[in-house]
């Protein structure tokens, strides 16, 4: 009888076994068309968009381009002027848009925010980009504990605020789209960025355990979650990092970022790195041995010509 029942078990697992490869094959050979083809871009006509951080940079570029496709804008903004002056664009230009000073960071904030919304008629929010950062340049030990306070306050716990007070909603409807706008950063780990980066790797980590938290549930198949790694974008934030071969490396513009978020949202990407190639260049430098991972990495940074410089600088100066 236990060789019967040993036989079934193993017969099963031969079975589950091969249903596996066969969904295996067939979500590589989709994957492989939608690199070559990519999905058809969802219309976003009369969705309700609410940007945080949308006072400046690449917010302010998400509510200018979306507005132009239709969509309700909702600004928030710490910086009621830089907020005002987003809308103003908006309405400039034909858009519909609502704006509201908030801290983010603050879970009290975010709730009376919400409140407000409702209260004045704001339709519901169908697509919530969590956009709003800080970034302080420091060497780990002369870092500023109350700047890395800071910097997970607006970086990550923002995002629980915005998620928690936003997503019951989208469920409730099934349908929804929550995008976070994280970093390359949250991919690799950068020098004098130890809390920028741990705050976007931090990121990354909510995002893929939403996605997942819901993906089981096939009820809210359509609230969909993307996140998006632009390498660098010239938002006044960061410094360049002057990286060889700046067609693929090089700054890019606030208008182009939120051009490639956008395309990310419609075509419903779970993750998107700005320039697209950064993902697939970051997945096969991790297959390597750490020191020619390493090599690969100082090379792009031109890490022994900068080395150079500052000796120089050095001597010059001396």
């Amino acid at each position: 009888m236990s060789r019967v029942k040993s036989f079934l078990t193993f017969s099963h697992l031969l079975y589950d076994l091969f249903i596996l490869s066969v969904r295996i094959s067939v979500a590589m050979a989709v994957a492989t068309f939608e690199m070559i083809v990519p999905p058809r871009a969802k219309n976003l006509l009369g969705e309700t968009v609410l940007i945080t951080g949308a006072g400046r940079g690449i917010g302010r570029e998400l509510a200018i381009q979306l507005a132009s496709l239709g969509c309700i804008i909702v600004c928030w903004d710490v910086d009621t002027e830089a907020n005002r002056s987003t809308m103003s664009m908006v309405s400039k230009n034909g858009g519909e848009a609502y704006g509201f000073a908030v801290d983010v960071s603050k879970r009290v904030e975010v709730r009376e925010a919400a409140r407000l919304m409702r209260k004045v008629g704001v339709p519901e929010v169908s697509i919530l980009i969590n956009n709003a950062a800080v970034l302080y340049h420091s060497p780990f030990l002369n870092q500023d504990p109350d700047l890395i306070e800071k910097t997970f306050n607006v970086n990550v716990l923002s995002n629980f605020w915005t998620t928690d007070t936003f997503l019951p909603t989208m469920m409730q409807n099934r349908k929804g789209h929550v995008v976070c706008v994280c970093s390359m950063c949250g991919v690799c780990g950068v020098s004098q960025k130890v809390a920028y980066c741990s705050s976007k790797f931090a990121m990354r980590g909510l995002m893929e355990a939403l996605h997942e938290e819901l993906r089981l549930d096939h009820k809210y198949s359509n609230v969909r979650f993307t996140t998006v790694y632009p390498f660098y974008v010239d938002t006044g934030l960061a410094r360049d990092p002057k990286y060889r071969f700046p067609y693929i490396f090089g700054v890019v513009s606030p208008e182009h970022a939120a051009r490639e978020i956008i395309k990310a949202i419609r075509r419903n990407y779970t993750e998107y790195s700005i320039p697209r190639c950064l993902f697939t260049l970051n997945s096969i430098n991790r297959l390597l041995p750490e020191t020619v991972m390493r090599l690969i990495l100082d090379f792009l940074a031109d890490v022994d010509r900068k080395h150079q410089e500052k000796i120089t600088c050095k001597l010059v100066t001396s």
